[in-house]
């Protein structure tokens, strides 16, 4: 959260940014990533002081606001002076307070506003409203007591009025309402705002000072910068038949050094047959992984649909059940303890419930505890589909952040490496990304690690994830059409890129220093770069030496501003 604070801070939210970009002056709101997942007492100022809300702040009593459906508005103000909007006595669920505004197409829109309820605790969602349907843009479980911040976003497919409406399924509740903000921003300014993130996430400054035995400066030494590998994890899934071609494995090992098996470490893929366990083919890929350096991301111990459990699973009394899951985390986690880097615990436990119906509602919350047993040191993530991508309201941000609360208070949870997975399978439509961004600034500011474990859409989504300050690793659901990657291949058959694997090439290339960059000493001896954070080698040379030094570095988001002396003996 702190990291999260101190990007926000260094963006300087309120001035305009100016990138130079295309060769062309862009001027544009920095974009606002700060959020929280607290219940305040009072309500923070509205985002972009309101954008295009007529009366964000409800200043001005209720100008620019209307009642929608049935019910009543009111304005209310707190004992700190604090003005806010009461919809009461509401008969449906979108009875609501409402705005409508004009909506252009292409551009994308931010949203924010302060929500709290009447009493208990209920989701509340932001929805749109055109004149041929209902968008949702967000939402957040609020409280009585405290104010929650709903976040979320919209991208304008084509121009058209709105109305903006506030959603309770529960109409016993008055929903109130703070602080609203929607924000507009071109694709231009949106690419602007992923450029910059990237250049303060993802980079750091580097001093390096060349200096004679002497001390002195040396003026004009040839400084030569390469870079060896990257740290941010960007990976692509493998499947089985890695083990049966040397062009899938030279394809895989010359381009990512981060993985996650498709199936093969499933209970379905292990114990298709109770009690005749077989590893043989994980076993394997986890040895040819391990000979090239390439990082692997254990999925999954268990999923929550019904339909993906072993067949002999389905027909288990809870008792059976209870012992075959067991036996199962306890022999796939002790088998490669310390050997990946995260383990995929509870594959869509938002989507699905299947152990929970069967074992109890503590199920997944008993199976991290298991998994933090016997592997301390790994990471276990919870890996859900339909977070990032608008609409999918069992797994929205909301419920995300609350199941993660269930899980890390059950008895002795409190201590797990909890990560957060989303799936970034977006289908064949547009992606929502001011939705996408929302989202992930709210998870962000649990502080838990986001990665982003099936994403697809390429590099709307690739960039998008990559440049956000929370996340933390990409791995893709994709590969080559030889290896059956038949929805997103990256390659043919004979492993020549597809268009999707010219992108991922070209995102791989400029998301590190492909090549060695040279620069010259000044006067005071220094040379002074932007690099990305990962490990490099260094060769320096004065005009005059005969010979030269090299030495090897990490960049990492932990030594920002580094100065590096290099001692040359002529």
């Amino acid at each position: 959260m702190e990291e999260m604070k101190l990007f926000t801070e260094t963006c300087n939210l309120w001035l305009s940014c100016i990138l130079l970009l295309s060769g062309m002056n862009i001027s544009a709101f920095s974009y606002d990533y700060s959020s929280t997942t607290k219940c305040l007492v009072e309500p923070q100022r509205a985002q972009y002081g309101g954008g295009m809300i007529v009366n964000p702040e409800f200043n001005h009593s209720l100008e620019g606001w209307t009642m929608f459906g049935q019910g009543e508005i009111e304005e209310r103000i707190s004992k700190a002076g604090n003005s806010f909007i009461v919809v009461h006595n509401r008969t449906h669920p979108l009875d609501s307070l409402s705005q409508k505004v004009l909506l252009e197409k292409g551009k994308l829109y931010s949203f924010s506003a302060w929500i709290q309820i009447s009493e208990g605790r209920e989701t509340v969602s932001v929805l749109f409203k055109t004149a041929d349907e209902l968008v949702r843009g967000g939402k957040v479980i609020a409280e009585h007591g405290c104010w929650s911040l709903l976040k979320g976003g919209i991208v304008a497919n084509f121009s058209t009025h709105v109305e903006i409406l506030f959603e309770s399924k529960n109409t016993k509740v008055d929903i109130w309402v703070n602080n609203v903000s929607l924000q507009s921003f071109t694709k231009e300014q949106w690419k602007s705002h992923q450029d910059i993130s990237i250049s303060k996430v993802r980079k750091s400054k580097v001093r390096f000072k060349v200096i004679h035995a002497n001390k002195t400066a040396m003026q004009g030494a040839i400084v030569s910068i390469k870079q060896l590998k990257s740290n941010f994890p960007f990976g692509c899934g493998m499947n089985y038949r890695i083990l049966e071609s040397t062009d899938y494995q030279n394809w895989f090992a010359s381009r990512f050094k981060f993985t996650t098996f498709t199936n093969e470490m499933k209970w379905y893929s292990t114990e298709k047959i109770q009690g005749q366990e077989n590893y043989t083919v994980p076993d394997a890929m986890v040895k040819f992984s391990k000979q090239n350096g390439i990082s692997i991301r254990g999925h999954n111990i268990f999923w929550d649909n019904p339909k993906q459990q072993p067949n002999w699973v389905k027909s288990l009394s809870s008792d059976d059940l209870r012992k075959a899951v067991e036996k199962r985390i306890n022999s796939v986690v002790s088998r490669y303890r310390g050997q990946l880097i995260a383990w995929d615990v509870v594959n869509e436990n938002l989507h699905f419930r299947y152990f929970e119906d069967k074992l109890g509602e503590n199920a997944s919350a008993v199976f991290y505890s298991k998994a933090y047993q016997l592997d301390p040191n790994t990471n276990m993530f919870m890996n859900e589909y339909g977070t990032i991508n608008g609409g999918d309201e069992k797994a929205s941000p909301a419920n995300y952040k609350k199941k993660i609360e269930e899980i890390l208070q059950y008895p002795g949870n409190e201590k797990i490496l909890l990560a957060i997975g989303l799936q970034g399978n977006f289908g064949s439509g547009q992606p929502n990304l001011a939705y996408m961004r929302s989202s992930l600034d709210i998870l962000g500011a649990t502080g838990l690690p986001i990665w982003l474990t099936e994403a697809q859409h390429l590099e709307d989504i690739l960039r998008e994830g990559y440049s956000h300050p929370a996340v933390k690793g990409i791995v893709m659901f994709a590969g080559p059409i030889a290896a059956n990657f038949k929805e997103m291949p990256l390659a043919d058959t004979n492993f020549k890129n597809t268009p999707a694997g010219d992108v991922v090439d070209k995102l791989l290339h400029e998301w590190k220093h492909c090549q060695a960059q040279e620069f010259t000493a000044d006067d005071k001896g220094f040379v002074d770069v932007l690099l990305f954070h990962g490990d490099y080698n260094v060769t320096v040379q004065h005009t005059q030496a005969n010979s030269s030094t090299t030495l090897g570095f990490r960049v990492t988001k932990d030594t920002p501003q580094a100065t590096i002396d290099i001692l040359i003996h002529t």
